[in-house]
């Protein structure tokens, strides 16, 4: 068939109709071009779409700089085939990974390069096939699916490109336009569908926004394969709805990732022949939470955490030689470390900074994520080796916390989140630190008060596991309650909420809505059981000034007597007050 001689940043691709038989690197090259692009046209109208109505919405903006950095590495190999273009985009996606949203997009586009193999064209067949294990990859990277997201949006997309292809078989010909049209159809519908497997988005009146997002990148793709030009204006996406009746607008990256579970801290080495990497990682979930499982055909590096070590170790023995064990119990470290401890406190912001030894090699260290210079400053003063910037709005990609791991030049490193859009970020990091050779532990915080709370539980002194289960009990001792303006009226949670009002969220969840922002916070500190408290901690945003959130706390602390309350400059944007209780 003809080939296109344009060079890679060219236009569409222009082809008669009916062609598109068979894709080359370049093909794909142009066709990620059009997919990111059509997606940039769109990704404000992404982000406006949020299942809270607070000024967070980032989940175009997270998939739009994941795609961006996937095209970066697409356009790195000089000429190559599909399946060397399409490594190179996966390799660019994963490191350039933001939100969760993100992190779950670059697996996707891991899974279409593992799917096309060594194949350095492309047919329809190959292509749907590419495209359903794209979905089955991103599945097997969450440890707990969750129907009704970005997701279940990939795997009907893979569906119905397979079912365009398997048209061959009834005599009619298929082209690469044929499936990427049928993929973006069946993506549509899977869309439109969502609200009806997640019950806060049906209440909410919206839908997905990650599976609305690769809708747009499949439709982008799907334009310019078909020779036709990006419109000038956004997609028609579909509408936010007064009710679940209607087709609904979209939900962000806020829903927040399982917590995770601590026991025996369990990891070994499995040398055999012809391992099946995907397949160990499959069955280990199943067994282990947190199971990280690395490697290829002769060499799998696995950790996991389980009550029951035996049960892991049986299953593995069965596919190789086991070396390199390790079996910690971490909840009994952990109540020794809580009987040798003495009641921590943050100090102020200013305070001397914590800094090793001159000359002295780390063998452990922390990274933390922050989103104001002073939460950057408290975390500092608190020992953390690196801050990495970035919270709502502005997460950071897999790389970002990779540099900042390698900056502490420590050989264990602990990252902090900090915030439940960037956790898959985080163990995706962890994940490809693994591969290194190298040991990123995360620990679950998602909130600033939690990794607040973690840091102070990070003992020198003791190993990375045993700090990692430390940190995260502390962590979630910690109640967060954050207050913000509302974007939109809606009703969300059964509260009427009315733009501009003050909503306050209690651990990720909208419990309250006021004209004030005092009134807000105290109902959700109720909730919260600030009464019985003994430390709240009030962050200051870079919105109010230092007056007003003197008075604010003075009320605070009326409502409050018996707790120790104190306020610490954050610099946050977006969120007035973040507060934490103990």
């Amino acid at each position: 068939m003809p080939r296109s001689t344009e060079a890679p940043d060219a236009g569409a691709v222009v082809r008669p109709e009916g062609q598109g038989l068979a894709l080359d690197g370049n093909d794909f090259r142009r066709l990620l071009r059009s997919g990111t692009a059509w997606l940039e046209r769109n990704a404000a109208a992404v982000d406006a779409l949020n299942v809270f109505p607070v000024p967070d919405g980032d989940t175009g903006t997270n998939m739009l700089l994941t795609m961006r950095a996937a095209l970066e590495g697409a356009l790195k190999p000089k000429g190559g085939g599909a399946a060397q273009v399409m490594k190179a985009a996966s390799q660019g996606a994963v490191m350039g990974a933001r939100g969760n949203s993100g992190v779950i997009l670059s697996q996707i586009i891991a899974g279409i390069a593992r799917g096309l193999g060594e194949r350095t064209t492309c047919d329809g067949q190959s292509l749907a096939g590419a495209l359903a294990e794209g979905a089955a990859t991103a599945y097997r990277a969450v440890s707990r699916p969750v129907e009704g997201t970005i997701l279940t949006v990939a795997r009907a997309a893979g569906e119905g490109a397979v079912a365009a292809a398997g048209q061959v078989a009834a005599g009619a010909e298929t082209s690469c336009l044929n499936v990427l049209d049928r993929a973006v159809a069946a993506a549509q519908d899977a869309v439109r569908r969502t609200p009806e497997q997640l019950p806060i988005l049906r209440q909410a009146g919206v839908v997905d926004a990650g599976g609305e997002g690769y809708r747009v990148i499949l439709e982008g793709m799907a334009l310019a394969l078909a020779g036709r030009d990006l419109p000038e204006m956004p997609a028609a996406s579909t509408p936010t709805a007064p009710d679940a009746a209607r087709p609904p607008a979209a939900v962000g990256d806020a829903a927040p990732v399982p917590g995770e579970e601590w026991g025996y801290c369990t990891q070994f080495v499995i040398q055999g022949n012809r391992l099946d990497v995907l397949a160990l990682r499959r069955e280990l979930q199943e067994i282990a939470e947190s199971a990280l499982v690395v490697g290829d055909e002769s060499l799998v590096r696995v950790h996991g955490h389980t009550e029951d070590p035996g049960q892991l170790l049986s299953y593995a023995v069965r596919h190789g030689r086991l070396e390199r064990v390790s079996i910690e119990d971490m909840d009994a470290q952990h109540d020794a470390w809580l009987r040798s401890q003495v009641e921590a406190r943050a100090p102020d912001p200013g305070t001397e900074v914590f800094t090793a030894a001159p000359g002295a090699a780390m063998a452990q260290a922390t990274v933390a994520v922050a989103p104001g210079a002073g939460l950057a400053a408290v975390f500092r003063s608190l020992g953390v080796g690196e801050v990495v910037p970035g919270g709502q709005t502005m997460n950071p990609s897999t790389n970002d916390i990779l540099e900042a791991a390698g900056r502490t030049g420590a050989s264990s490193v602990l990252v902090l989140p900090n915030n439940s859009r960037i956790l898959l970020a985080a163990q995706q990091a962890a994940a490809v630190a693994a591969e290194r050779g190298q040991q990123l532990l995360v620990v679950p915080t998602r909130t600033i008060p939690q990794g607040v709370a973690a840091q102070l539980a990070f003992d020198l002194a003791a190993t990375p596991e045993a700090n990692a289960g430390a940190m995260a009990e502390a962590a979630a001792r910690v109640r967060t309650v954050e207050v913000t303006r509302a974007t939109r009226s809606v009703t969300i949670n059964e509260i009427a909420v009315v733009e501009g009002d003050y909503l306050a969220l209690l651990d990720d969840v909208v419990v309250h809505a006021a004209a004030d922002p005092l009134t807000s916070a105290m109902a959700a500190l109720d909730q919260a059981g600030a009464e019985r408290a003994e430390i709240i901690t009030v962050y200051r945003g870079e919105s109010p000034g230092e007056a007003e959130a003197q008075a604010y706390v003075r009320a605070l602390r009326q409502r409050y007597p018996s707790a120790e309350i104190e306020l610490v400059y954050g610099g946050q944007p977006h969120y007035d007050y973040s507060i934490s209780v103990e």
